[in-house]
């Protein structure tokens, strides 16, 4: 009998192809591991700190049996953070959660207590990719279920840290099957119906959607009662992740303010405000940049800076085409007081903000931006077509929501009202800036973020 006919016989006939051939083995694989599992395991658990402190148990199980159990003492407790981006690290995104992870979780938080390591993904195909960035253990995971299970067991982490939920660590955290608490950290929650109401209005070019956050809603429904604590940067985003995750009255929502990195010896106008004002963030379509850029054309007596490159891997090429009305291929400006910087920071971006009177902020859609932040402890004021817990209302001018593409006559006008008082009442703008200053470095001043934080995780592990 020929191959041909035995594969027949074996019901083989239909895999001929490369891709049913892989599917297969696949399929294989996974009934492997599962087995492997159910025969003979190997996992860590951490023990309740009221057995003592950063006990760990390893276990040996067969057949589900333990034959071997053996309790040790952890110099540190192992914190497992929860973003998809590292602020470029491991060629990833920069953007605001990866900036939160980099610049500050992961740099600051860990001490003598407390070790971190990043969970970016499960794009680590057939096993765990590992990579060493600014002294942070960062992991892509494998894309079985099975195999990451293995791996988060033999971890034995002691908590998830996640900053807001995106689909890939969602991915992570709901398809693992622990009881391991979960410290989640309200940044943007999007309750799709504010948000895709607003989106939709916009017809230039829209983001990918945030379909999943159903998903996540009703996971998060599930699994709160058990295991979860929350952390959020704002009040009025507590109240919408209140009814977005059916977060009971009774169950606090910690307040943990962002923090930002700021000059404490800085002086207002030292160096001197210019007639300048800024845009800082990603240039995408959430943003509507081509807003900032046709502001600048109708307001010539003042010179515009956009400080942003477009995200990786977010729709590129598309949010690029929004801005060839207003750049050259080479980057530089089509309008004369219009100017594009590209991704700036450190230094660099500090002394625009420094030198600059306004931030502007034209998004349909906003969390409580760092970049309000980082622009009101060097007293440049908000000029926003976004509130959030009355900051732009207090340092600055909220000029109501503006839907849709937001070049019509009447929505520039918003902005351009608000921008010439305050470019031109001195006195005013000086007055409100000083009290912006103050308020940052009490609120939201690096050493206050690392007390709070530190004291937030080791009060969410049992």
């Amino acid at each position: 009998m020929n191959k041909a006919a035995i594969m027949k016989i074996l019901g083989y006939s239909g895999f001929e192809g490369v891709c049913s051939r892989l599917r297969l083995r696949g399929h294989a694989l996974r009934c492997v591991c599962r087995a492997k599992r159910f025969i003979f395991q190997y996992s860590i658990r951490t023990v309740p700190r009221s057995e003592g402190e950063r006990l760990v148990e390893k276990r040996v199980l067969i057949l589900g049996i333990p034959v071997w159990v053996n309790r040790r003492q952890r110099a540190k407790y192992h914190i497992a953070l929860l973003v998809d981006e590292f602020f470029g690290g491991w060629d990833t995104a920069i953007g605001g959660y990866g900036a939160l992870a980099r610049k500050y979780i992961c740099q600051y938080i860990p001490d003598d207590n407390i070790q971190i390591d990043l969970l970016l993904d499960t794009s680590g195909g057939f096993a765990t990719q590992e990579r060493l960035v600014d002294q942070t253990r960062i992991y892509r995971l494998p894309s079985d279920p099975a195999k990451r299970q293995s791996w988060l067991d033999r971890q034995g982490y002691n908590l998830f840290l996640s900053i807001e939920m995106t689909h890939p660590s969602f991915r992570i955290i709901s398809e693992y099957k622990t009881n391991t608490p979960l410290l989640y950290w309200i940044q943007d929650p999007r309750d799709l119906g504010m948000y895709q109401q607003r989106q939709q209005t916009v017809h230039r070019l829209r983001d990918d959607d945030w379909g999943y956050i159903k998903d996540v809603s009703i996971w998060m429904e599930e699994i709160q009662q058990r295991r979860v604590c929350f952390i959020s940067q704002g009040e009025t985003l507590s109240t919408i992740a209140r009814e977005m995750y059916h977060i009971p009255d009774e169950m606090p929502i910690q307040d943990l303010p962002n923090p930002v990195e700021m000059d404490h010896d800085y002086i207002l106008n030292d160096p001197p405000k210019e007639d300048k004002i800024i845009f800082i963030g990603r240039l995408e379509a959430q943003k509507r940049v081509w807003m900032v850029c046709e502001i600048a054309k109708v307001m010539p007596q003042y010179e515009f800076y956009i400080l942003g490159a477009t995200g990786k891997g977010r729709n590129e090429i598309e949010n690029a085409q929004t801005l060839e009305p207003y750049r050259n291929q080479d980057g530089s400006s089509r309008v004369k007081n219009l100017h594009f910087t590209g991704h700036v920071d450190g230094d660099i971006k500090s002394q625009h903000i420094k030198t600059a009177k306004l931030v502007l902020n034209t998004s349909i859609w906003e969390g409580i931006p760092v970049s309000w932040l980082e622009a009101l402890s060097y007293g440049t004021l908000i000029v926003s077509a976004f509130e959030r817990d009355n900051i732009v209302g207090r340092f600055g001018t909220f000029v109501g929501e503006v839907m849709g593409d937001g070049v019509d006559e009447e929505s520039l006008k918003r902005f351009t009202v608000a921008i010439e008082y305050w470019m031109t009442h001195e006195f005013e703008r000086n007055s409100n800036a000083q009290k912006a200053i103050e308020f940052i470095r009490e609120r939201h001043s690096i050493d206050a973020f690392t007390n709070r934080m530190r004291k937030a995780i080791l009060q969410a592990i049992p």
